[in-house]
């Protein structure tokens, strides 16, 4: 599969590399102001890279402005005019734009503009509890094909993030019976502007309409070993048994053993909800599963081992806050490495690139706070491998998040230690 994926990702390079350039130039552009200490400086210059009065969507991220950073988002939307959208918030954690990703640095902003032919921008803002509005005449009931970008500005306090992006699957779903495109993460900072709002907490967002938009989820863990089934739970996150027997005396021998593809931390990948009940169209079919896995969904959801009890029982992190570990689950070890997880991104994208003939003219790419030059050692290294990969600047915004959105199968998750990407493409 990988293999076919590569050949191709080089034969829809070839064709694609002109006429992505004049794309990026005309419809789609980010900008980056890094090491401005005065925020609103720091706006006028990220202005000076903007074209003016555009009707699309103008996302942004700032770092290292706090409540200081109120006064961005009135500035660029002033700028771009009232037709435009604007949404952003503060990220802590870092930035991406322009192939480059600043954790370290200490002041940065970054937008993305988006003004793809076709396109119509639903925002949104609320609390984890439930449903919010769309704004700009949306409607949760239309019938379009849509996907959204959501965010949850940490800390949380009040909600369940696992549940509010099921509730958002659900309404994006509707009557179209496709499986919803859902991408995003928890962002560190709060102070979140949305179409002309200021939110210093909550969730928040967009939903795309007239846009392709599809998922690209790196877990960055490689599989090994058999399938297993949990049989026993002692607790909520606590295995007492796997196969009818002790999980220590089942897996030790693997995770010693000879099928261990390298050096690097313990994973248990765990399939949960193949087929999950939702949507008006009653239940997804085999085709919708098998369709999820052509496309380079994620098929389990990867969480760490942390330690074996002194009865014997394996301690997992939690697969979300309302959904325990339960009898019956399947599992199979994975093995998460930086290795591991730029074979995974690189794997994935070309599948993506393959599947649509060229590189998106856009991303939104979150990844975990763990990754980026803390797996890696420097910064711009998953932004460098999208790059060899569709052999072209792309534009792209993005942030290091404490948790990020994005499918396993036909449901979002909040997962750890992962990149989610949101490929945006012009047309549907």
């Amino acid at each position: 599969m990988r293999a076919l994926a590569r050949v191709a990702a080089r034969r829809a390079l070839r064709g694609a590399a002109a006429s992505v350039a004049k794309l990026a130039r005309g419809h789609a552009s980010s900008a980056l102001v890094a090491g401005e200490a005065e925020a609103e400086e720091a706006a006028r210059k990220l202005i000076e890279k903007l074209p003016e009065k555009r009707n699309g969507l103008l996302l942004y991220l700032a770092k290292g402005y706090g409540a200081r950073s109120e006064c961005i988002g009135p500035l660029l939307h002033e700028h771009l005019g009232s037709d435009a959208v604007v949404l952003g918030c503060n990220s802590e954690g870092g930035v991406m734009a322009q192939g480059r990703e600043l954790q370290k640095e200490t002041f940065a902003l970054a937008a993305l503009l988006l003004d793809l032919p076709g396109l119509q921008a639903r925002p949104f803002a609320g609390d984890l509890e439930q449903l919010p509005s769309l704004k700009r005449g949306g409607r949760w009931s239309s019938g379009t094909d849509r996907s959204a970008l959501a965010f949850c500005s940490l800390p949380v306090s009040a909600g369940d993030p696992q549940s509010w992006v099921c509730m958002l699957d659900i309404a994006l779903t509707g009557r179209s019976g496709r499986p919803p495109v859902l991408v995003g993460g928890m962002p560190v900072g709060g102070y979140a502007y949305v179409d002309g709002e200021m939110k210093a907490s909550g969730a928040f967002g967009v939903v795309l309409e007239g846009a392709s938009c599809s998922p690209v989820v790196c877990q960055g863990s490689e599989p090994f070993g058999p399938f297993m089934e949990i049989t026993a739970v002692q607790q909520q996150h606590v295995i007492r048994e796997i196969n009818g027997q002790s999980p220590r005396d089942l897996l030790l021998p693997l995770l010693n053993g000879p099928q261990v593809p390298g050096t690097g931390s313990s994973m248990a990948g765990i399939f949960v909800d193949p087929k999950p009940e939702s949507g008006e169209h009653g239940s997804w079919t085999d085709a919708h599963l098998a369709a999820a896995a052509l496309g380079g969904r994620p098929n389990c959801l990867s969480r760490p081992m942390h330690a074996f009890t002194q009865e014997g029982y394996l301690v997992l992190s939690p697969l979300t806050d309302m959904t325990p570990y339960a009898p019956g689950m399947q599992l199979q070890l994975q093995c998460f490495s930086p290795q591991h997880a730029l074979r995974d991104l690189r794997s994935r994208a070309e599948t993506d690139l393959a599947l649509h003939g060229r590189p998106p003219d856009a991303v939104v790419m979150v990844s975990c706070g763990a990754r980026g030059s803390e797996l890696y050692g420097e910064e711009g290294v998953e932004s460098a491998i999208l790059r060899e990969v569709w052999g072209c600047d792309v534009p792209m915004l993005g942030f290091f998040a404490g948790g990020e959105f994005g499918p396993v199968g036909l449901r979002t998750y909040v997962h750890g230690y992962t990149t989610s990407c949101m490929m945006i493409r012009s047309g549907q």
